[in-house]
């Protein structure tokens, strides 16, 4: 094979420096830049064969760069060739690591495993449908700890002080709850003959025609009742076979099923009209068309996977010293076991982070928020979260989560369910979900935002509550009216009651924040994780200096003014701040902070990646050096480089984050390109047609 010339080795962390000058030789015209990006703003033509002086050396969104007195010029692209003659031909940083015994690991305590109740469960004297129920009830979202597994014929129970629960049912793949604990246990779930019901309330008013009332959700069934035309009914639950779709009511003290629509292949037909909460429903996806997977997931590790996990290893050998600080960071994962292969997969990413995390003794693990996707009913996006969590926990080390705008199914109630708050995730559920294994860090007990000291260390970690609304009901529906918003919106109504709709910081944690930070020791330094940007929310336009376009940055209610201020007051001891919801890889330094972004471990929603490396998933090891004042983020997996989407392309393919793939013939048909209200205030402030983003770094000084 020919050997290719000017071919060079390096072992430089995205993104470092190093101090080798020299002069280096074009063999054809190259052209700096104003910053070490490939968008970046270009500078001065240099001709081949024209001796180039530089000062430094620099690995720089997977591109290498050299550093001349004024801008940034590009030599080598990933493949490791030069484009010319170089001087100084070494890329290897000559700091070696400092040698030592690695600080021992704090693992926590987790309490006895636990059970969550995704739907109201009677306890039972003995393990068995047929025994007695008795008169006390585990509601949806409560959490009890349990003794022992029993199986009786098809059925797993767990024995409880209180009774006996059923947990799962072999013969159809129910599952009435979830066990937390640091071991993950998932049942493989079944297509049955019996359709699936989905336990939910609503009412239905029958306008279109009168219906027979039946002991079973068959037409060969008892007819036990009749509803005339125009009767309202309410319901407590929903299932459809192939032909028609069926309300579970209660009629004469039994359950009783009438059907409600007809289900034809692209055309469904309904009887009447629902309503649910306070709204009559124009939009509406039954839940069992939220079903597209059911295979089993591969949990285990692939030979692609095994490269890349000796990759980052070797990679975190060479930059941890004795006294670095190692934290495992993993967000946007949208796990979803139901929906679609990828959206199953992203369990496995985090047991595989977490298993690393725990053989190579890190300090801690933060889940950056968007554990799952939310786009489920509420049974199954309890029974999701709580195996979610069972894979981060099996490392047994101090795990931390942040809210996301997903990870209460408040999209789901909102986008797809009409309007159905009693299916949203309640924030005790989320704390019996999330946090209950190690709560201690949290600010109180009742809410999403907390420090965590790293113990030995000056290093503490600060986890901070983005989509701060808080649950508040009235006559069983969510009931808020914040008037705190900076841009001169107002929300009320059904946009006060989802979390999915904005991002808010409530004054209560912007002063927790800025009582933590005044009280930090003169050595104390601080990482704060946050799933929405912070950002530069003092401007109206929140992402003019950089990042990529985010509806929910520029509808920032409540204190995020006063959060961005006090991390300015405080940035002498910021190592950084790190956030995901974008799914891109971006950074920017501004106001002496660096604010970097994770993109997404699930593979489909990629901004950049629509078409390829959706193998692997993507999550970084953050190695702080303190002394040294160094950050270095390892990559493990997909990594973004710098990029933009313009207008076009975002108005025809959207911006990776929505799985729904708009066609040419769907933008043509719009009806109305100019937008008018609050479309043209957002459209107008946030530059939303323009996405540029600055890719992976992955070395930061602070």
């Amino acid at each position: 094979m020919k050997q290719l010339h000017n071919r060079f080795l390096d072992n430089l962390i995205d993104g470092q420096v190093i101090s080798q000058s020299g002069t280096f030789t074009p063999k054809q015209f190259l052209v700096s830049r104003q910053t070490p990006n490939r968008l970046s703003p270009r500078l001065t033509i240099y001709h081949a064969h024209q001796p180039v002086p530089y000062l430094a050396k620099l690995k720089s969104d997977g591109w290498y760069w050299l550093v001349l007195e004024d801008g940034y010029l590009c030599v080598a692209i990933g493949n490791q060739v030069l484009r010319g003659h170089d001087s100084n031909p070494s890329w290897n940083a000559t700091e070696e690591p400092a040698k030592g015994s690695i600080r021992p690991t704090k693992h926590f305590e987790t309490q006895a495993p636990y059970f969550v109740a995704a739907e109201p469960l009677h306890f039972y004297t003995m393990p068995s449908l047929e025994a007695t129920e008795t008169t006390q009830l585990l509601d949806t979202g409560e959490a009890i700890v349990y003794s022992n597994k029993l199986r009786k014929q098809s059925f797993l129970f767990l024995e409880t002080s209180r009774g006996f629960l059923p947990y799962y049912n072999s013969k159809t793949g129910k599952q009435y709850g979830v066990i937390v604990s640091p071991r993950l246990d998932l049942h493989q779930s079944s297509l049955a003959a019996q359709p699936t019901l989905f336990k939910m309330h609503g009412s239905f008013r029958f306008n279109r025609r009168d219906v027979d009332i039946y002991q079973l959700p068959d037409l060969n069934s008892p007819i036990i009742g009749h509803l005339d035309r125009y009767s309202e009914v309410s319901y407590t639950g929903k299932l459809a076979d192939r032909h028609r779709g069926w309300l579970q009511l209660s009629f004469t003290d039994q359950m009783a099923y009438v059907p409600f629509m007809s289900r034809y292949p692209h055309f469904e037909h309904y009887f009447g009209r629902e309503i649910t909460g306070s709204k009559t429903v124009t939009r509406l996806s039954e839940p069992w068309s939220f079903t597209r997977c059911n295979s089993q997931v591969d949990l285990r590790t692939t030979q692609s996977e095994v490269k890349e996990l000796k990759h980052v290893a070797n990679q975190l050998n060479r930059v941890r010293q004795s006294d670095s600080i190692v934290i495992g960071l993993i967000n946007d994962t949208h796990y979803d076991s139901h929906q679609s292969s990828y959206s199953q997969r992203t369990i496995h990413d985090l047991q595989l982070i977490s298993d690393f995390a725990s053989k190579h003794h890190f300090d801690g693990l933060v889940m950056n928020g968007d554990l799952v996707d939310g786009n489920q009913t509420l049974d199954r996006t309890i029974i999701d979260t709580g195996n979610a969590v069972s894979a981060l926990l099996a490392g047994r080390l101090p795990t931390f989560i942040t809210q996301g705008n997903h990870d209460d199914n408040s999209g789901f109630a909102r986008y797809l369910n009409g309007f159905r708050t009693e299916q949203v995730m309640t924030e005790q559920t989320a704390l019996n979900l999330r946090n209950k294994p190690n709560n201690s860090w949290l600010a109180s007990q009742d809410n999403f935002y907390g420090k965590y000291k790293v113990p030995g260390t000056s290093v503490s970690l600060i986890m901070l509550n983005t989509f701060d609304i808080r649950d508040s009901f009235s006559d069983g529906y969510y009931d808020r009216d914040y008037d705190d918003q900076p841009n001169g919106i107002h929300w009320t109504g059904i946009l006060q009651n989802i979390r999915h709709s904005r991002s808010r910081i409530a004054s209560e944690q912007a002063d927790w924040l800025s009582k933590n930070l005044d009280q930090l020791a003169a050595d104390e330094q601080v990482i704060i994780f946050t799933h929405d940007s912070i950002r530069s929310a003092t401007d109206k336009q929140a992402v003019k200096p950089f990042w990529t376009y985010d509806w929910f940055a520029n509808n920032q209610q409540g204190s995020f003014s006063q959060v961005y201020n006090c991390l300015v007051k405080h940035r002498q001891q910021i190592i950084a701040v790190m956030s995901g919801h974008t799914h891109v890889d971006d950074w920017s330094q501004q106001d002496g902070i660096s604010w970097i972004t994770t993109t997404s471990d699930i593979a489909d929603r990629r901004k950049t990646s629509r078409l390829n490396s959706k193998s692997l998933g993507a999550w970084d090891i953050l190695v702080i050096n303190p002394k040294q004042r160094q950050l270095f983020r390892l990559r493990y997996g997909w990594r973004d480089y710098a990029g933009r989407i313009r207008n076009w392309q975002y108005r025809l393919f959207g911006d990776g984050t929505d799985t729904r793939h708009p066609s040419i013939k769907t933008f043509f048909n719009q009806p109305d390109p100019h937008p008018t209200g609050n479309a043209l205030y957002y459209q107008n402030q946030n530059k939303q047609v323009d996405q540029v983003w600055h890719g992976f770094r992955g070395y930061f000084d602070y």
